[in-house]
This record gives C-alpha cells, structure tokens and sequence, in this order.
C-alpha cells in the first residue's frame, strides 16, 4: 500500500468527522458547520442508507482503510494484498459520495462542510492509493 503513512493519517482525520456526523444523525441541537446546510444535509431522508447512518458507513470505510494502512506500514509484506482492497474500497466510497453531494446540490439544495470534507478526504486516499 503505497504511502501507507500518509493514507492512515488522511483516515483518522476521517474517522473523526465521521463520528461527529454520526453523533449528530442521533442526536438533536446545533451542528457545528462552515455555512448553514450541515444539519439540513445530515439530518435530511438521505443521511441513512439501509437504515445505517452514513456517519456509520464513514466510521467502517474510514476505520478500514486505517487499519489496512497500519498494518502496510508494519507489515510491509501484505501491502501488496491490501492496496487492491483499499482501492476497491475507496473507489465505491467516492462513487457514494458523488451522489449525497449531487443530493446536497440539486435535491436538498444545501451543502454540508462535514460530508464535503469528508468526500475530500476519500478522493485524496483513493489518489494516493492508485498505482502510477
């Protein structure tokens, strides 16, 4: 897994804005945001996919890419193994991606900086882990 350092850190950033997302599906009161759309976009009838929050979705892409970087970095051996599973991975995360932020757009006419970030951050780990 190339750059496995820098792929683990770009995750726990990630896991950290995910568990804030997730934190404020399920629960009520202000949304920290850069803009006002952030509560609208997290709360709204899309911030569930088959019946999961995708703060929840976030935490599992985000804790596993972590994991597989960790273990690249000490293991360097599996790195091989484990990049086609991240690229994988980080390639259907931006594919969902695209579209919440197509709905953050055109459906529910807000913007999130949480979700935008978010989706910031998996295209900077999938870039990272393209071979080339």
């Amino acid at each position: 897994m190339p750059h496995a350092v820098l792929v683990a850190a770009l995750a726990a950033v990630g896991l950290g804005i995910s568990a804030y997302i997730w934190f404020k599906q399920v629960t009520t009161g202000p949304v920290l945001c850069i803009g006002r759309g952030c509560a609208t976009v997290i709360r709204s009838r899309f911030g569930r996919m088959l019946a999961i929050p995708n703060g929840a979705w976030g935490i599992a892409y985000f804790g596993g890419i972590g994991v597989a970087a960790a273990l690249a970095t000490l293991h360097p051996a599996w790195a091989p193994s484990l990049n086609p599973l991240g690229l994988a991975a980080s390639t259907i995360a931006l594919g969902l991606h695209a579209y919440l932020t197509y709905l953050q757009l055109l459906v529910l006419r807000a913007l999130c900086s949480w979700c935008l970030a978010s989706a910031a951050l998996t295209l900077a780990i999938l870039l990272l882990l393209t071979p080339g």
